[in-house]
C-alpha cells in the first residue's frame, strides 16, 4: 500500500511548522522536533524522502537525522541519517501484524539539513489517528541554544558535527516534558533578533574572509512557515505565511539576543546598535502578540551563554508593557553554564546537563502563569 502525501489530507499528523512543496511533492518537516504521526496494522512501514544538505565553510556536511518512536516508548526504535537525495527509510519491521502507532520527529536543525515526506509505504494498513491533547502548548524561537547546537558534542571538538545535535534533548523538550506539553520550535543557529541598523556593516568570521553568513533575522523569518527552506530552494520573495490557528501557544519563549550581542561585541559595540535591538526587540514582541491573539504568556528568556544584551531586553520588554499596557509579558535570566559542575558542550554551547538544567528553570518559571488561567 502506497499512500502519496498531498498536503491536504489528514494521514499522517503533522506536527511543528510543516510545509508542503507543491513542486517537489512532498510536505518538509525540517525545523528541530517536527515530524509525523500515524497509527497503522501491519508488519512494515517506510517512508519514501528527499533530503537536502545545507552546508557551512569549517563544518562536515550536514544531513537531516530523524528519530523513529513507537508506540508510547521514550527510547528510540531507530535513529536515521538521511542521505543526500530521495530515498526510502524502512521505519518499522515484525513478523506479525500488530497495531502500532509510531512517531517520526527531525532532531537536527532546519540550517542543517532538510526533508520531505514524498509517501510512505505500508504491508497493511493505515487507520485514523490524531495527536493526543496535552494540558498546554509551548512554542520557543530562537537560536542555536534552542536548536541544542553541540550539545552531545565534546567540549574540545574543533567543528560542529551535525550528527550530536540533540534536539529532542534541549531545553524546550525537557521544558515540555516536565510540563506536560505539546511544542514546537522555530530556531536556527546564528540567527539575531534584527540585522544591524547600520547598513553597511558585514559580519566576518575568523579564519573566513570571504565567507559572510546568510542575513537571517528572526523578525524577518517569524511570520513565515519556513522562509529557510524556500530561500534555500531559490524563491526570492511571497514567502508561504503560517496560519497561527494550526498551533495555538499557552506560552511563547524568545530566546533571541546572543548572536545580536556577539555582533555588537566585534562591531565595537556602539550606542545606536545597543538601542536599535531595544527598538526591534519592542515590535518583535508587538508582532508576536499580533500573531499569536492576547491568550499567551511571553517569556522573554536570555542565556545561558552571554547576557550582554539582558538589561537591555528589560528595557524593551518594560518599553512593550509601557506602550500596550500588556502585563501577559515576563523576563528571564537562565543560569550560567557551570563550567565544572556541568562543562561544555561543542564550541563553548550548552551541553545536555546544561540543556536539563534549563529545562527545570523554565518550566519552574512557566508554570505559575500556565496555572493562573487553568
Amino acid at each position: 500500500m502506497e499512500v502519496k502525501i498531498t498536503g491536504s489530507g489528514e494521514i499522517p499528523s503533522f506536527f511543528g511548522r510543516t510545509l508542503y512543496d507543491g513542486e517537489r511533492k512532498a510536505m518538509f518537516f525540517n525545523w528541530t522536533a517536527s515530524g509525523f504521526a500515524l497509527r497503522f496494522y501491519g508488519t512494515r512501514l517506510a517512508m519514501d524522502v528527499t533530503a537536502f544538505t545545507e552546508d557551512f565553510p569549517g563544518e562536515a556536511k550536514n544531513l537531516p537525522w530523524v528519530t523513529v518512536l513507537l508506540d508510547d516508548e521514550t527510547e528510540p526504535l531507530r535513529r536515521i541519517r538521511l542521505e543526500e537525495g530521495r530515498k526510502a527509510y524502512e521505519l518499522f519491521t515484525a513478523a506479525q501484524a500488530a497495531e502500532h502507532t509510531l512517531r517520526v520527529v527531525k532532531h537536527t536543525e532546519n540550517s542543517k539539513g532538510r526533508v520531505g515526506l514524498h509517501t510512505l509505504l505500508v504491508e497493511g494498513e493505515l487507520r485514523p489517528y490524531t495527536l493526543p491533547v496535552k494540558r498546554w502548548k509551548l512554542e520557543f524561537v530562537g537560536d542555536s541554544i534552542t536548536c541544542g547546537y553541540g550539545n552531545a558534542m565534546a567540549a574540545d571538538a574543533p567543528m560542529f558535527i551535525n550528527d550530536l545535535e540533540e534536539g529532542l534533548s534541549a531545553y524546550p523538550a525537557i521544558t515540555a516534558q516536565l510540563l506536560d506539553a505539546a511544542y514546537q520550535s522555530v530556531c536556527i543557529s546564528g540567527i539575531p533578533l534584527c540585522p544591524p541598523a547600520d547598513p553597511d556593516f558585514k559580519l566576518r568570521l575568523p579564519g573566513m574572509p570571504d565567507f559572510t553568513p546568510p542575513p537571517r533575522a528572526m523578525e524577518t523569518y517569524y511570520q513565515y512557515t519556513d522562509r529557510n527552506h524556500q530561500e534555500a530552494m531559490g524563491q526570492k520573495d511571497e514567502f508561504t505565511l503560517w496560519d497561527f490557528r494550526h498551533f495555538r501557544p499557552d506560552a511563547v519563549v524568545i530566546n533571541l539576543g546572543t548572536n545580536d550581542a556577539f555582533r555588537l561585541s566585534i562591531s565595537g559595540c556602539m550606542p545606536a546598535e545597543e538601542t536599535h535591538f531595544c527598538k526591534r526587540y519592542t515590535a518583535f514582541l508587538q508582532e508576536v502578540r499580533r500573531l499569536n491573539g492576547p491568550h499567551p504568556v511571553l517569556a522573554c528568556t536570555l542565556g545561558p551563554m552571554n547576557y550582554y544584551l539582558y538589561d537591555t531586553l528589560e528595557k524593551a520588554v518594560n518599553a512593550y508593557r509601557t506602550e500596550t499596557g500588556d502585563t501577559r509579558v515576563f523576563c528571564m535570566k537562565f543560569g550560567a553554564i557551570d563550567p565544572w559542575g556541568e562543562g561544555f558542550g561543542g564550541l563553548t554551547h550548552p551541553n545536555l546537563k546544561t540543556h536539563a538544567r534549563m529545562g527545570r528553570e523554565l518550566a519552574a518559571a512557566l508554570r505559575p502563569w500556565l496555572e493562573q488561567e487553568a
